[in-house]
């Protein structure tokens, strides 16, 4: 018995000395990223296109419209960025600032520059640049690690600065002119839009968006008498995300 208990206290001493020294790792999960911040860097391609809130244009020496106008929008690229605070894990609210563009074609326009009571017909090319500054709220959900999905309404503030029309007249014999309205543009227009997509994440900070998105002009852009256009869109919002 006392031999047994003996190589019994052996064997347990080489057991414990043939252990490998070494130190104990302990594994845990990632660590949970606190940021609240996020900017969004944008591109955003736009089909632009004009709108009367009326055609009630029978005191303007400019442009007389009728039902048998037509107009013709144009392509327009947008840029600028967007930074954004988590209010909640699926809500977030955001300002930006952007460079804007707009650009149509009032086909069959009736004017009188001379103010003399004698129209003529001719097509009025219009290019329209402006700052906006939009406020927007982002409800988004995950519905993957890696992807999430955006519902993105907003409304914006635009500083115009430019509106410069090209007066293309039918009549061969009508010199073509180039008139320029930036001293007569509205101080303030605001804007309303709605951005539907989603964020593909492809590390933990850093994602790219795409977004289906449209905007309406609420205000005349002209403070003058003057046919009251506003600018419709229609297009994309691509571009980066990062967490900070």
């Amino acid at each position: 018995m006392k031999k047994l208990i003996l190589l019994s206290l052996f064997l347990s001493s080489f057991s414990a000395w043939a252990q490998p020294d070494e130190e104990i790792v302990y594994y845990t999960d990632s660590k949970v990223s606190e940021s609240k911040f996020r900017l969004h860097l944008n591109a955003n391609p736009y089909y632009t296109d004009m709108r009367l809130i009326n055609d009630d244009a029978a005191n303007s020496l400019i442009n007389s419209f009728n039902e048998d106008n037509e107009t013709r929008g144009g392509f327009a690229f947008n840029f600028g960025l967007d930074l954004f605070y988590e209010l909640a894990p699926s809500f977030h609210v955001g300002l930006g600032v952007n460079r804007a563009f707009g650009r149509y074609t009032v086909e069959g326009a009736s004017l009188d520059l001379d103010g003399d009571g004698i129209y003529f017909s001719a097509n009025d090319k219009v290019e329209v640049s402006m700052i906006s500054v939009p406020l927007k709220v982002n409800f988004n959900t995950s519905i993957s690690d890696v992807f999430s999905l955006e519902v993105i309404p907003m409304v914006e503030m635009n500083f115009l600065d430019s509106y410069v029309a090209n007066i293309d007249y039918s009549d061969p014999s009508i010199d073509d002119i180039v008139l320029n309205l930036s001293d007569d543009l509205r101080a303030l227009n605001w804007t309303v839009g709605l951005s539907l997509g989603g964020t593909y994440w492809f590390s933990d900070n850093w994602g790219v968006f795409m977004r289906a998105s449209a905007k309406y002009m609420l205000n005349d852009m002209i403070a003058q008498d003057w046919p009251r256009e506003t600018l419709i869109n229609f297009g994309g919002n691509i571009g980066l995300q990062v967490k900070f």
